[in-house]
């Protein structure tokens, strides 16, 4: 008898994964906000887990994301968690092109569709800072949390009417006074997520184990 599969996907990718969901496939999505605190996002994974009543298998649409996927317990069920540092990769098709993105430069901040959406992005941020802080504060903030990076990269993920949301990446590279690239997004890692091929790039935790970092690494 086939195991039920369920999702639980971190808003900034839920385009990219409705774009190829079949209808039969129960997905939750996640509030993208939980990111800031890897604690909280841990905590609120767990409370799902331990909630879920129907599905036996639980694929993450997630990455270790500042260890927020560490430590997570399966219970009766098992867990599969692609086997990335955070959704960078997951986006551009695998871990290796994200390496290899990194160390051509690393001071990069990415941008994609799903993370302009959530209000994700330095200049929202600094909206957000300027109307509880102040502009000058606001801007003093801003000024010290990305002050190295050096390009800002819209990843085109083949999403439809995108348009505008590469002018904003624009805008948010001009805001940090950066270069600004746009890369093609590959639909590798969600369509292995979808089709149950979890192969070795992902973690499978099996029943009654627990998450680990160190198998993210």
């Amino acid at each position: 008898m086939e195991q039920k599969v369920k999702l639980f996907c971190c808003k900034t990718m839920m385009d990219e994964v409705e774009a190829i969901r079949p209808d039969q496939m129960a997905v939750e999505y996640i509030e993208y906000a939980l990111h800031r605190n890897p604690d909280q996002l841990r905590k609120e994974l767990q409370k799902r887990i331990d909630d879920e009543r129907e599905a036996e298998v639980l694929v993450f649409v997630y990455g270790l994301c500042s260890r927020g996927l560490d430590d997570l317990k399966s219970g009766s069920k098992t867990l599969v968690i692609p086997r990335v540092h955070d959704c960078i990769s997951l986006l551009l098709g695998s871990r290796q092109r994200y390496e290899e993105e990194f160390g051509a430069d690393p001071g990069t901040y990415y941008l994609s569709k799903g993370w302009i959406d959530q209000k994700g992005d330095p200049y929202k941020e600094y909206e957000e800072n300027k109307a509880k802080y102040g502009e000058e504060n606001a801007k003093w903030i801003s000024d010290e949390t990305y002050h190295h990076y050096k390009r800002v990269v819209f990843i085109d993920t083949h999403l439809p009417e995108l348009e505008a949301y590469e002018e904003y990446s624009q805008q948010v590279a001009g805001f940090l006074n950066c270069g600004y690239h746009k890369i093609v997004g590959e639909k590798v890692f969600f369509e292995q997520i979808l089709a149950g091929n979890w192969g070795k790039d992902f973690v499978v935790v099996k029943p009654g184990e627990t998450s680990k970092y160190q198998d993210f690494l």
